[in-house]
């Protein structure tokens, strides 16, 4: 239904293609600008910088695909004008409508590019990667993806607080942060970006883990953190409930 909803405006379809190409051409062109100037950018070669580039792209297309088009409405549509309502009156889990109900096809398309970038990175790197290596990425996307949605639920459930805070472009902003090596910003923001607002899991993690390989203490505390964070998730959910009255009160 949301394929047949997006195809039907075909001048939409077009741009939200070329904005994808756009997107990922910048990003590029920012590292290629960096390595022109060096060979090394905090111990990543340009190679490197590809699977990272490429793997952010991957989940940032995922998010746009199934998180945003639900989340980022939230505050001001479930909230303010109590669509909420109808999620709470089916028989299914009042957080998955809310948080996963819609999809948007096309920003599929950022995860194929994301992918192509991906290979582009590892044809120059040299070597495939290990098996071990390869199912600690896929792991580790999924971690990326929990986490992801995990921060999109949180930002949302302030709304049964603070109905009129809106921290979409906030949220936005900080995203694009997990776009470059964790390493490269200074100790402070580098241990926010990975214990309190784990940007680091988005990208740096998975795109190490395929070029590196497996490394176990990271597997663990990454998983254990995408459970601790959903469970978080879940928590604020139902307490934000508790305080939701609906649209007739």
């Amino acid at each position: 239904m949301s394929l047949r909803r997006t195809l039907a405006f075909r001048a939409n379809l077009f741009f939200d293609v070329v904005l994808a190409l756009i997107g990922v051409g910048a990003a590029l062109t920012s590292v290629l600008v960096v390595f022109t100037q060096t060979n090394s950018l905090v111990g990543w070669s340009r190679a490197e910088a590809f699977v990272l580039i490429g793997t952010f792209q991957l989940l940032t297309g995922l998010k746009g695909t199934f998180i945003d088009p639900n989340l980022s409405w939230f505050p001001e549509n479930a909230v303010r004008n109590g669509k909420l309502d109808t999620y709470l009156l089916q028989p299914a889990p009042s957080l998955f409508l809310a948080s996963l109900a819609m999809s948007s096809p096309l920003a599929l398309l950022q995860s194929w590019l994301g992918l192509a970038v991906v290979g582009v990175g590892i044809s120059e790197y040299g070597h495939l990667p290990s098996l071990s290596g390869f199912l600690a990425w896929l792991v580790l996307l999924a971690v990326g993806l929990v986490i992801t949605w995990t921060l999109g639920v949180l930002f949302a459930c302030l709304a049964f607080w603070a109905p009129r805070l809106q921290l979409d472009v906030f949220y936005g902003s900080a995203w694009q942060l997990a776009r470059y090596p964790v390493a490269i910003y200074r100790r402070p923001l580098r241990l926010l970006l990975t214990y309190v607002f784990p940007m680091a899991l988005i990208a740096t993690q998975p795109a190490g883990a395929l070029l590196h390989g497996l490394r176990p203490m990271v597997m663990v505390g990454s998983v254990a953190g995408a459970a601790g964070s959903a469970l978080l998730a879940l928590i604020c959910w139902r307490l934000g409930l508790r305080r939701y009255t609906g649209a007739t009160s």
